[in-house]
């Protein structure tokens, strides 16, 4: 039988990055994959802000497609709002190059990748936790992160809550008449639970999706008939991408030997339905601390129960600030939405906070920047932002 300090579950960003630091702070780690290759499939739009390629420690370099200046946002109406920054906001990405160069990264600090190792369960005993894979083959470990993604099924066999709620998304990636290849496409009211999109990848390419509470796959076959969408699709879709998107985190994120990170865990931002950002931040914290205790030899919820304060002392309020902006949204009306982007587009000083303090990562900044904004006449406005701050 295998033996290590830390075993992690998922070659994702968020496993990479937690096994990368328990290695390097000089745990013996194994990182399990139950695919045949680092990612894939793909489950994510793609698109990257500044913060999250910087907590990522990677060059951009090849693995960058595209850079992102600003949005063009769309009301339910089709009222349309626009802000574009000076310099790059956000990045997109070719995922599959973004995990294996975070895997690599990984496997230079010390960790060992294993390809094709699904685990089917995890039980604890004497103090370490037996991990069972398909191939009935076992590795024992006295700690482990569950980077599984959105099922995290172990993670809730070994104690570990489930998230609050879990969206459905979905896009394709076609031939595209892009209207600006600097600037997103957000589309309001298009998709119940968060909204649809438009990424550019070049002159004439696109990822065309959306997040919505159920049915994702229908949602999109109807937005793509929209004639907005429908009229510049140049051609049939080339790549289809599905999957959940978890909002809301546990109460806790650690039980006995056990840890959850990433998607597993929640860490996942309402606002935009990003992952990779907290996802990483959280990862670091995982790796650091799942290390620390296992060369101590204490492996107890309490003792990693570090990594549960650390991780929402940075990433909580973000968090909880953004499900309330998210059910501010879904609450409002079609009208409400409407009326709230055409007001934004007559008040050129908010335009120009958007531009200037735009964050997809940290965007309860730019609310806070929004409200300084605001005159008398926008007090409506001004309640709601003020209610989705708290």
């Amino acid at each position: 039988m295998d033996r290590c300090d830390v075993a992690v579950i998922g070659a994702g960003p968020a496993g990479s990055m937690a096994a990368k630091y328990a290695a390097g702070s000089g745990a013996r780690v194994i990182l399990l994959e139950e695919h045949s290759s680092v990612g894939w499939p793909v489950e994510c739009a793609g698109l990257l802000g500044i913060k999250a390629m910087q907590e990522s420690e990677l060059a951009r370099g090849f693995i960058v497609r595209q850079g992102m200046k600003g949005a063009a946002v769309y009301s339910p109406g089709g009222f349309r709002l626009d802000f574009k920054a000076k310099s790059c906001k956000a990045w997109v990405v070719d995922r599959r190059l973004f995990d294996r160069a975070l895997a690599l990264d990984a496997l230079r600090e010390g960790a060992e990748l294993r390809l094709r190792s699904l685990v089917r369960r995890v039980r604890r005993e004497g103090g370490r936790c037996t991990l069972t894979l398909a191939d009935d083959k076992e590795i024992q470990a006295k700690i482990v992160i569950s980077a599984e993604g959105v099922r995290a099924r172990l993670a809730r066999q070994a104690g570990i809550g489930p998230v609050q709620m879990i969206l459905s998304g979905a896009q394709v990636e076609a031939p595209f008449a892009v209207q600006d290849p600097e600037m997103v496409e957000v589309h309001l009211g298009a998709a119940p639970g968060l909204f649809a999109w438009v990424i550019p990848t070049g002159e004439e390419t696109a990822r065309i999706g959306l997040c919505t509470r159920e049915r994702g796959c229908d949602l999109l076959r109807a937005f793509l008939q929209k004639d907005l969408i429908r009229k510049r699709l140049l051609g049939s879709a080339v790549a289809l991408t599905v999957g959940g998107l978890p909002l809301g985190p546990p109460a806790s994120t650690v039980a006995d030997g056990f840890m959850a990170v990433g998607d597993a865990a929640g860490q996942v931002k309402p606002t935009s339905g990003g992952g990779i950002y907290p996802g990483l931040v959280a990862a670091k914290i995982a790796g650091s601390v799942a290390a620390a205790a296992a060369l101590e030899g204490d492996c107890s919820a309490k003792r990693l129960a570090e990594y549960d304060r650390r991780w929402r002392a940075a990433l909580g309020r973000e968090l909880e600030t953004g499900m309330r902006i998210n059910h501010l949204l879904n609450r409002m009306s079609p009208a409400e939405l409407d009326e709230v982007i055409c007001y934004l587009g007559r008040k050129p000083g908010l335009l120009r906070a958007i531009e200037e303090h735009g964050d997809i990562d940290r965007p309860s900044r730019l609310m806070a920047k929004m409200l300084s904004q605001l005159d008398w006449d926008a007090i409506r406005l001004a309640r709601l932002l003020r209610h989705a701050l708290g």
